[in-house]
């Protein structure tokens, strides 16, 4: 423990941005951990409410449904009903639109993540080749250099890149598991928007056919 404290203050110029993107790292994984689980919905329950109200042509409490659900899926669903009177290329065209804006939300930070992921083992690296540098540094202008201090002054240099690993590794497990969501999360809303247009579609079909019934 001694050695590595005293590695981090001699390295502090690799350690501190290490350290401080660590920290927003993590700040990142909890907050994306917090959303995606208010996001999760149970579709198949949701879905059910709707059809049923859409069934009763009771379309208010049917938005009202979505409107009370968290979530993306929710909102792009929302969207469908609202743009139902429109022909169904400009519902197609708005329910694209939705799903194009919740999907950047979904993904907020993760660019950030990846990039303290890339940049960890980089500034590790850079803190072995600086420390390196010092260690011949010193032995440079010894006539019996000890192989002793130079081993120890070599795995003091290493510390910074095992860090920076450690940092990686780390993170780039969370973030795997974050975009697993994520896309699960993106694959269900397109899922559910795709199911409920049909359904309104057929809905739709089912009036003209009754109209038609009774006309004749």
């Amino acid at each position: 423990m001694g050695d590595f404290l005293r590695v981090a203050v001699e390295s502090w110029y690799v350690m501190a941005p290490l350290f401080l993107g660590s920290i927003m790292a993590l700040a990142i994984c909890i907050e994306k951990a917090f959303h995606l689980s208010r996001a999760q919905v149970d579709p198949a329950r949701l879905m059910n409410k709707i059809k049923e109200a859409i069934r009763r042509r009771d379309f208010r409490v049917a938005v009202g449904y979505c409107e009370a659900t968290p979530g993306p899926v929710a909102k792009v669903l929302a969207t469908a009903i609202e743009l139902r009177t429109l022909p169904d290329e400009q519902i197609k065209q708005g329910v694209e639109e939705s799903v194009l804006t919740e999907i950047p939300r979904l993904e907020r930070f993760l660019p950030t993540l990846s990039s303290i992921i890339t940049l960890a083992p980089l500034l590790g690296l850079l803190g072995t080749i600086t420390g390196l540098m010092k260690v011949f540094s010193k032995f440079a202008y010894e006539a019996n250099p000890n192989p002793a201090m130079l081993a120890g002054g070599i795995k003091e240099a290493l510390y910074t890149t095992a860090v920076g690993l450690a940092v990686a590794i780390v993170f780039f497990f969370l973030h795997n598991v974050l975009s697993t969501r994520i896309d699960s999360l993106i694959n269900q809303m397109e899922k559910s928007v795709v199911e409920l247009l049909n359904f309104m579609r057929m809905e739709g079909a089912n009036d003209a056919e009754l109209q038609a019934t009774q006309q004749n």
